[in-house]
């Protein structure tokens, strides 16, 4: 199978990230996030993201990445992460901690990897309907020849419609001393009582270099 069609499979088979951040899964319940990004030069990546609520305070997931740019060059990243609250959880403002094992892949160069990370988000009302900000922080440290990695992600998110939410995403990477921004507005669409959502939106490049891209993700609860 071709490296580009191989990607493409796994992304969409699976779940940039619709993480929870701050907020955990219900115990026994799950989600799943797939997205695939394209540029109009060909460059492919996708995401698949994965939460499963262990117990009322842990959250168990797993978030992975992969990459094929016009030239053939490939990367990803993958992490298994266990999520658990810091401070109360029926607050205003939810706080989160997270630590995770992984590894960074660079033109088959498998470099394992330790991650941290720090979310905040809270609900906001406007009307009679309800939104949603969040950021979240991590650190990624590998081993070498990959680098370590900063992130910083802040989502905004709010019903537009009975089915239709509006999200806008600001997605901020430190790495190896450059600093990578796009900014990602996304309209996310569920079916009365369904337990998919369908995501169309964007990414636009902000600083860092880059193409813009589309994008394409389906969510799903179980």
């Amino acid at each position: 199978m071709k490296p580009l069609l191989m990607a493409l499979v796994i992304c969409l088979v699976g779940g940039q990230s619709a993480r929870a951040g701050a907020w955990l899964r219900e115990e026994g319940r799950g989600f799943s996030s797939t997205s695939v990004t394209a540029t109009q030069d060909r460059d492919f990546s996708g995401s698949i993201y994965l939460e499963y609520g262990l117990t009322a305070r842990h959250t168990l997931g797993a978030d992975i990445s992969l990459g094929l740019d016009r030239t053939g060059q490939q990367n990803g990243s993958g992490v298994v992460f266990l999520r658990f609250p810091i401070g109360p959880t029926d607050g205003t403002h939810r706080f989160a901690g997270e630590a995770g094992l992984g590894a960074r892949y660079t033109n088959g160069i498998f470099s394992p990897a330790l991650e941290a990370g720090l979310s905040w988000g809270r609900g906001i009302k406007w009307r009679d309907s309800w939104g949603w900000a969040a950021v979240d922080a991590s650190i990624n440290i590998p081993r070498a020849p990959a680098k370590t990695r900063t992130k910083i992600d802040a989502t905004f998110g709010m019903p537009i419609a009975k089915t239709v939410k509006g999200m806008i995403q600001l997605f901020n990477t430190l790495e190896d001393g450059q600093v990578f921004s796009d900014l990602a507005p996304s309209l996310l669409w569920q079916p009365r009582g369904g337990a998919y959502t369908l995501q169309i939106g964007a990414e636009f490049t902000v600083s860092g270099g880059g193409d813009d891209a589309l994008k394409i993700g389906i969510w799903r609860d179980f």
